[in-house]
């Protein structure tokens, strides 16, 4: 996958993530609303004006946030939704939470250092928490710095207001919001939003990291079974090089007279009819635990066993091999108008070696050995034998089927191309 695609993984993952904080912020914003209007609001006497200038700066907050949490959402909903606008957003988000907060102290007049008893001071951490959503560090760090040197404003701003005199100030409240502690509260909030960021460069590196990977398998996928990229996925290039030795089933299958079939056809008609084989010959070998390791023209070649070996692998693969006469049974039916199609199948069992051939630049994961060699040969003794199916003796010994009783015809046993011993066979019509 190329990068401008991991790009826009990378995109949808903030459009999602957008579409989660403006929801969210819509919830906040209503939550508040509810306990606000059932606890707050009806113990405010109407006669005191800053306690209803309060109410109405509360009323605007909520308002703000609703408005932009719809706005938010449209935009997300409407696909209109560019990565800048984030930052618009979170802009936003805290401008509306300083600019509340400085309307209360000019309306109550209290001094600055009395800031951490307003309220709405501690939505603050709810939205340094929706940057934290968002994939984007430098995004969050702008937030955090930007929250805490805009309530360090505030409290300077306000220092000097005198709306509560000595005489009315309990003696133990002003030392709880002296200089030191709050000194404190701003340093738990800059430490409540480093974590934050780091929370936030961690969820991009995760991010990034399953992105990287999905590529990594879907680009596996796209050339290899999805049972051996699974395994590919997890292995190094040594391991997939050094592979294994053990014992599994191979089938060959090749359509008869196809060179004559494919002159007689025109591109696209050709391209649909191999089409429909290869895919009519996976589902089967599919179906029956294999694997379609390759196709060669005409011809597929299937592996039972790989990548991991089963006690029921000889007795899958003829189990593939009478689902794939089965298929191409009922594909002539379907196609009367039509020369009948004739395949030509061999399988046989054995020790073959399992894994990657290549180098570090170019690898194929693969099968070879003197059982793929024999299985192709035997094939080759199908279609020249006017046999539709050709499997060895050890194919039938393993999958536990007695020749005599499964109607399979011997054929003589003969000394196969490359091989220095006959080897016994048994022919299907």
């Amino acid at each position: 996958m190329a990068a401008p695609d991991i790009e826009t993984l990378f995109a949808e993952a903030a459009w999602r993530a957008e579409r989660t904080v403006a929801v969210l912020r819509l919830a906040v914003a209503l939550s508040i609303a509810v306990v606000f209007a059932f606890t707050a609001a009806p113990q405010m006497p109407s006669t005191d004006i800053v306690l209803v200038r309060q109410l109405v700066l509360a009323g605007a907050t909520i308002a703000g946030y609703v408005l932009l949490g719809f706005a938010a959402l449209w935009v997300v909903a409407s696909r209109n939704f560019r990565p800048w606008m984030a930052w618009l957003f979170s802009t936003i988000d805290v401008g509306l939470l300083l600019i509340s907060l400085d309307a209360v102290m000019a309306n109550t007049r209290m001094p600055g250092y009395y800031l951490a008893a307003v309220p709405v001071l501690w939505l603050a951490p709810v939205i340094l928490a929706f940057g934290a959503l968002r994939y984007d560090p430098p995004l969050q760090i702008y937030m955090v710095v930007l929250t805490v040197a805009g309530l360090a404003a505030i409290v300077v701003l306000h220092m000097a207001e005198l709306g509560m005199s000595a005489g009315d100030t309990p003696a133990y409240l002003p030392p709880l919001f002296g200089a030191s502690p709050n000194a404190i509260r701003f340093m738990l909030l800059l430490l409540y939003g480093a974590v934050l960021v780091a929370a936030a460069f961690r969820a991009r590196r995760l991010l990034a990291r399953a992105i990287a990977e999905g590529t990594r398998r879907a680009n596996l996928m796209r050339y290899l079974p999805a049972q051996v990229a699974e395994g590919l996925a997890t292995i190094s290039t040594a391991d997939m090089m050094r592979g294994r030795r053990q014992h599994g089933a191979v089938l060959f299958a090749d359509i008869r007279g196809f060179t004559a079939r494919a002159e007689a056809m025109d591109p696209p008609a050709l391209g649909a009819f191999l089409s429909e084989f290869r895919r009519d010959v996976r589902k089967a070998v599919e179906r029956n635990g294999g694997i379609v390791d390759k196709y060669i023209g005409d011809a597929a070649m299937a592996v039972f066993g790989v990548p991991r070996p089963g006690g029921k692998d000889a007795r899958n693969a003829l189990a593939a091999a009478r689902d794939i006469l089965a298929g191409l049974d009922r594909f002539n039916a379907a196609h009367r108008d039509e020369p009948p199609v004739a395949l030509a199948i061999g399988v046989h069992w054995g020790e073959m070696f399992v894994g990657g051939i290549g180098d570090e630049q170019r690898l194929e994961f693969s099968v070879i050995g003197d059982t793929v060699n024999i299985a192709a040969r035997l094939q080759e003794q199908a279609k020249h034998g006017d046999y539709a199916l050709v499997v060895s003796k050890d194919l039938l010994d393993a999958a536990g089927e007695d020749p005599s009783a499964a109607g399979w015809h011997p054929l003589p046993p003969r000394i196969l191309r490359g091989r220095q011993h006959p080897t016994e066979m048994f022919g299907a019509k």
